[in-house]
């Protein structure tokens, strides 16, 4: 039982003993086709932990280490700063900071919000026990120090396959298009159901599983949140197809854009999973859905301005390089879309430290940013990103969708004509040229796509407009603009 195992490990696991521990779990996974017992034997999904286990040697580096060991609000134990829930607006900011500097080290997703989520669960698991009597919130403590002792990883499952949008979950033709409890006993509740675009999934040790949207009355089964680990029986992984996949396979190197690091996601079949009651959090209270759904949303989108601010970084710095490659790079057009790219960036930044910076407390929980800010820095995110990447292309080039693969570029039969007519100026090798645009690539529409994880991830952009707009109904100096507006136009 996992109760068995709160005691404190000595050190906080570094990148190797994370990788190792994920292994002996024997997370299995269908792929390619076929099932393989340890997800960590597919190229496609080892990459994308090598993302997290670096994650996890920056806490060990001496220059990062008082950043990212931080002390537990729960126990008073250091802890692993992606562990943490924040206990004051710096600490928000810091969170900001800290996701833009893993993903320019990395170039890729970090796999590392699921504290995100915590601040608000906490508040709600509270909030039900004071007005009902329940645990759900020891429950939730015990649980969150044991992760935190034991380091682990927790992938929050939460995108339900939602069947017809407009049919309430409980009328739905197939009712498990909404995640659902199926039966209840004395030891647990047996969830059914599926959750889809599951990042890191198949290499996190345990699933924070929780709903998407609100439900009303009569849908009592599907409010539920609960932790499960990622080899626990019923649980079927199911990796997704992404753009360019097969390049892993081929054993590629050049072609790859990013050789180190990459992304991976999966449908999480919930076939009949047993959960035990000291993992249940909430099960039944559809009432208190709707401000959780929210507050995880005003918890998780301010991450987005660090997070894509970050992976920017790099592609701004390989659009540059390209341009120099290319002899362009004082050109006067290169410049200016440059700026307007730098800008871009900063911007998505600056909307996430200015949601961090007007945080406020939950009460029994942990510091969240402000809702307004929040919603807007990802609404903001998800449309930029656009012009973001088209700047990169048309700084870059033709090249970027018509270069050659990395066979052709080894053939000896013609790999002089590629060296000699695909460089530009004469003083940088072809081959440098050539990995730089397959990194614009994979960091644009590729195996590390900005765009896809900026329009969805976390919420549509469309969701955090309608949020964006509901929550400013609140904000004083609307109602101070609006007087202010028939004040001046002399309507009274």
């Amino acid at each position: 039982m996992w109760m068995e195992n709160l005691g404190r490990e000595e050190e906080l696991k570094t990148g190797a003993e994370y990788l190792k521990s994920i292994e002996e779990m024997s997370i299995p996974i269908y792929i390619d086709g076929r099932r393989l017992d340890n997800a960590l034997e597919h190229p496609a999904v080892r990459a994308a932990a090598h993302a997290v286990a670096a994650t996890y040697d920056m806490v060990h580096e001496p220059e990062l280490a008082e950043l990212l060991t931080v002390e537990s609000h729960l126990t008073g134990e250091p802890v692993s700063f992606f562990q943490h829930v924040p206990q004051s607006v710096d600490q928000l900011v810091a969170k900001v900071n800290v996701t833009r500097y893993m993903n320019r080290r990395l170039g890729i997703c970090s796999f590392r919000c699921i504290q995100n989520a915590y601040a608000p669960l906490l508040y709600i698991t509270r909030k039900i026990d004071l007005e009902k009597g329940t645990s759900y919130h020891s429950r939730l403590r015990e649980w969150m120090i044991y992760m935190q002792r034991n380091d682990l990883l927790a992938c929050p499952a939460i995108t339900d396959p939602k069947g017809g949008r407009k049919i309430p979950a409980q009328e739905q033709p197939d009712p498990d298009m909404y995640l659902r409890v199926v039966d209840r006993n004395r030891e647990g509740i047996v969830i059914r159901g599926a959750k889809l675009h599951q990042t890191g999934a198949a290499f996190s040790h345990e699933k924070l599983v929780l709903p998407c949207t609100t439900h009303r009355a009569g849908a009592e089964d599907y409010a539920v949140a609960c932790a499960v680990p990622a080899n626990t029986p019923g649980l079927v992984h199911i990796s997704v197809r992404q753009s360019q996949d097969d390049r892993r396979k081929e054993g590629a190197e050049m072609d790859l854009g990013n050789i180190y690091y990459g992304v991976h996601e999966c449908i999480v079949i919930f076939d009949d999973v047993f959960v035990p009651w000291e993992r249940v959090f909430l099960c039944g209270e559809v009432e208190y859905l709707g401000e959780l759904v929210n507050l995880f949303g005003t918890s998780h989108r301010p991450t987005t301005g660090g997070c894509k601010s970050g992976w920017a970084d790099v592609l701004i710095a390989a659009t540059q390089l390209v341009a120099r490659y290319n002899g362009l790079e004082r050109s006067a057009h290169v410049q200016d879309k440059l700026a307007d790219m730098i800008a871009i960036s900063e911007t998505m930044y600056s909307c996430g430290l200015a949601a961090a910076m007007r945080g406020f407390q939950l009460p029994g929980a942990g510091y969240v940013a402000d809702p307004v800010l929040a919603n807007n820095t990802k609404y903001y995110a998800s449309r930029a990103v656009f012009d973001l990447i088209r700047l990169a292309e048309d700084i870059t080039g033709g090249i970027l969708s018509c270069c050659p693969g990395e066979k052709e570029m080894k053939n000896p039969e013609i790999s002089h004509w590629m060296e000699r007519f695909l460089k530009g100026v004469d003083d940088v090798p072809a081959e440098h040229r050539l990995r730089m645009v397959r990194l614009i690539e994979n960091i644009s529409w590729g195996l590390g796509s900005i765009l896809h994880s900026a329009t969805h991830g976390g919420g549509s952009g469309q969701a955090c407009k309608m949020s964006l707009l509901e929550f400013s109904r609140t904000q004083p100096h609307r109602s101070e603009a609006l007087e202010s507006a028939l004040h001046l136009c002399g309507i009274k």
